[in-house]
């Protein structure tokens, strides 16, 4: 997954966003991209770093933002280039409150200058910013204050000043806080736990949760439209084939022609997988009629076979199975509130070997009364993700489900095995 990917997927309006990157390369790369596709959506951009100089960011942006006049932009304050010093750091003193203050002016700022972002997608003046904020130097236990004889580091402010920030901003301001593994390791798993808490989204490219679902896994997927959720359900799939897994395509749209052409023809080797058993397709619409009269015998009837199906498979070593069931969707779209909330229930009390994933579109929670039933639904999944397999945090407000979904998301990250710290 790319910084670009990040950024289509998940950067919405007044996001808190919370990535980790392998390394400084990797970071910067990402960084590049975020604030150039800030740009292009006629956003103000902030880069704050110690790990390379104005100079050589100006250098860089001038060789990978054609199209875009950087030094004009820097003149006229569209692009901002600052050290972690002068953004957070008064004489050596890191103070949270300033920083708040700070971005508040900033993004709203940006929207009472009168500039224009020539180049952009967008039409019209500056929109709102867009900052990625590197957060390495506050890792630095070689730093001196003025006034200290001994080195320290600044993580404990860190970690409070990321606490006392929102999920999402009240005003418009979009903001990765970067941290590489090397530094994330440093600390505790409850200020860990503390930073997912306090973020909105958070990013991490060796986790694939798409391509990689944990046993038992119960997902919940937001997408945008169509296509974004086709192009998550051949991610699923393909990665599932590739494995050696049993994939069930279980959907309520298998009688529309169109959607099983786009997705049969983009599914590895779709007619021998349907063949050899590898790839089952199941019409829903039977299911969805039983589910609306609270009846899932079907259901069951349904994990049984693939169950026992798999067991029996002497030949197939990897006996994870993954689903796709879109039922509970139509059910919620329909207003079917109550049976759609039993299903999610069941699906998550009946596990079996595999995963399951659930599609929901994002546009439905904006709505009433849909919005309504949000965290009802979403109490039964263990995770919320992202069409490109990224964790939605600002989705999970139940304190409880919260605890739940960080413990999952800290089983994912390898990196915290054998990283990160006792509480």
């Amino acid at each position: 997954m790319t910084g670009a990917d990040l950024d289509s997927s998940l950067v919405r309006s007044s996001n808190h966003i919370l990535a980790i990157y392998l390394n400084s390369g990797e970071k910067l790369d990402a960084a590049f991209r975020f604030l150039h596709d800030g740009l292009l959506n006629n956003e103000a951009v902030l880069l704050i770093t110690d790990e390379i100089t104005k100079e050589d960011a100006i250098t860089r942006m001038e060789k990978d933002y054609a199209g875009f006049d950087v030094l004009d932009l820097l003149e006229r304050g569209v692009i901002s280039i600052k050290s972690t010093g002068q953004c957070h750091l008064i004489d050596d003193y890191f103070d949270g409150n300033r920083t708040q203050i700070k971005w508040k002016k900033d993004a709203v700022g940006s929207l009472l200058n009168s500039f224009f972002i020539e180049n952009s997608s967008r039409k019209g003046k500056v929109s709102g910013l867009r900052a990625f904020g590197d957060t390495k130097s506050f890792f630095n236990k070689d730093k001196r204050s003025s006034n200290e004889k001994t080195p320290f580091s600044f993580i404990d402010n860190l970690v409070e000043y990321e606490c006392s920030l929102k999920k999402r901003f009240p005003f418009p301001l979009k903001v990765i806080c970067a941290y590489e593994e090397a530094d994330i390791v440093q600390l505790s798993n409850l200020e860990f736990k503390s930073l997912l808490k306090h973020h909105g989204v958070f990013h991490k490219d060796s986790i694939k949760e798409l391509a990689y679902p944990l046993q038992n896994a119960h997902i919940m997927l937001l997408y945008n439209n169509q296509q974004d959720l086709n192009d998550a359900y051949i991610t699923y799939i393909n990665e599932g084939l590739a494995q050696g897994q049993l994939c069930v395509f279980a959907s309520v749209l298998l009688q529309n022609n169109d959607f099983l052409k786009d997705i049969s023809s983009r599914i590895i080797n779709f007619e021998e997988n349907v063949q050899n058993e590898n790839l089952m397709l199941v019409d829903m619409a039977k299911y969805y009629i039983q589910a609306m009269m609270d009846n899932l015998q079907e259901f069951d009837n349904l994990k049984n076979k693939l169950m026992d199906k798999v067991r029996n498979d002497i030949k197939r070593n990897d006996k994870h199975v993954r689903l796709i069931d879109d039922c509970s969707e139509f059910l919620f779209k329909n207003k079917h509130f109550e049976e759609c909330i039993n299903l999610e229930n069941w699906i998550h009390q009946k596990r079996f070997e595999g995963s399951v994933l659930c599609p929901y579109s994002k546009s439905l929670f904006d709505q009433f009364p849909y919005c309504y039933y949000l965290f009802r639904v979403f109490h039964s999944d263990d995770i919320v993700i992202d069409s490109r397999g990224n964790f939605l945090l600002d989705y999970v407000r139940n304190s409880e489900h919260q605890s739940k979904l960080i413990s999952y998301m800290m089983k994912r990250m390898d990196i915290f095995n054998v990283g990160l710290n006792g509480e």
